[in-house]
Formats: structure tokens, C-alpha cells, sequence
């Protein structure tokens, strides 16, 4: 079976370097390289059918997102950039006075931690669930949510394939 880039159309072949991509599957490695070179993440974002944030390590706060992640959040850029995960969640545990991801209560996340697991070994992580606080104006609710993730370069993608209240 042969696929077609997202952003390109040429032709995308399979070896070992595809394999350990899971979010930018679609994309051929021309167009990963030549998004990470350039720094100008945006097409590659947007080509990515899913609502993606892109992270960076140390701090580990979001650069960007994509539309279909601002709209799943109901976000503005400028909420979302130089903020970490949890903030962009609205996880209650971002409200406390230690923060997102320094709170103690952060310690066990599944979604903190395999987004850590792929910073420092590069392995991508499919289909990671929690159940999370979020605190929606004056109203917290539990919500599940999903995520995968890849390391790019120095940064992260992080594809939400889920977030809503689990009633």
C-alpha cells in the first residue's frame, strides 16, 4: 500500500526512521525536514487532520497549535503559545499556586508523563487516556483525554484524539 504526502503528494516510502512516526505519518520526510530546518511549523500543523500542539522541551510549554486545536479548546494563539499542557486543558491542577505539571498531584499524569517520555527518549506514545479536572468558567467537570505523541527535532507534537466529558 503506497501513500501520498499530505503537503507534497509525492510519494511516501516506508524505512525505519517513518516507522518511529506515528502523528506525521502522512508527510513525507522531505516535508518534516524542511518544516524543522525552516522552523515554520505551520503547513506541516495544518496538514495534520487532528488537533496538534507543538511543544518544546525546557520549558515545557506550547509554541503553537493548530487550528482544529484552537477551535477544540475555544482558544485564542496567544492563550494557548508559551503556556504549558495543562493550562491549555484548563486541568485545575494549572490553577494551583505550584502550576501545571509541579503540582503534585501532576506527578502520576499518563499525559504529562509521555510527553516527558518522548523529550527525553524519543519514543512516541499511541493513544495515551486520563481522566482529568477541567475547570470551565465557574463549572469543573471530568473529562477524558487522549493523546499520541512525536518527537520532531527538538520539540513535540501532541495530537488530541480526545477530549470531552465522559456523560
Amino acid at each position: 500500500m503506497t501513500s501520498s504526502c499530505t503537503l507534497c503528494g509525492r510519494q511516501i516510502v516506508s524505512n525505519a526512521k517513518a516507522s518511529r512516526r506515528n502523528i506525521t505519518s502522512a508527510i513525507c520526510d522531505s516535508c518534516v525536514s524542511q518544516a524543522a530546518d525552516t522552523s515554520d511549523y505551520s503547513a506541516l500543523l495544518e496538514a495534520i487532520a487532528a488537533p496538534i500542539l507543538l511543544m518544546e522541551g525546557n520549558p515545557r510549554q506550547v509554541i503553537t497549535a493548530n487550528q482544529e486545536a484552537l477551535a477544540l479548546f475555544e482558544k485564542k494563539p496567544e492563550e494557548v503559545e508559551k503556556h504549558r499542557g495543562g493550562q491549555v486543558f484548563d486541568c485545575v491542577h494549572s490553577f494551583t499556586e505550584a502550576g501545571c505539571g509541579k503540582d503534585a498531584n501532576c506527578e502520576n499524569c499518563k499525559i504529562k508523563n509521555a510527553i516527558v517520555d518522548t523529550f527525553t527518549s524519543t519514543n512516541p506514545h499511541n493513544g495515551v487516556s486520563t481522566e482529568l479536572s477541567i475547570k470551565k468558567a465557574n463549572d469543573t467537570r471530568s473529562y477524558v483525554l487522549q493523546v499520541s505523541t512525536e518527537k520532531l527535532g527538538d520539540l513535540a507534537l501532541v495530537r488530541i484524539e480526545r477530549y470531552d466529558t465522559d456523560a
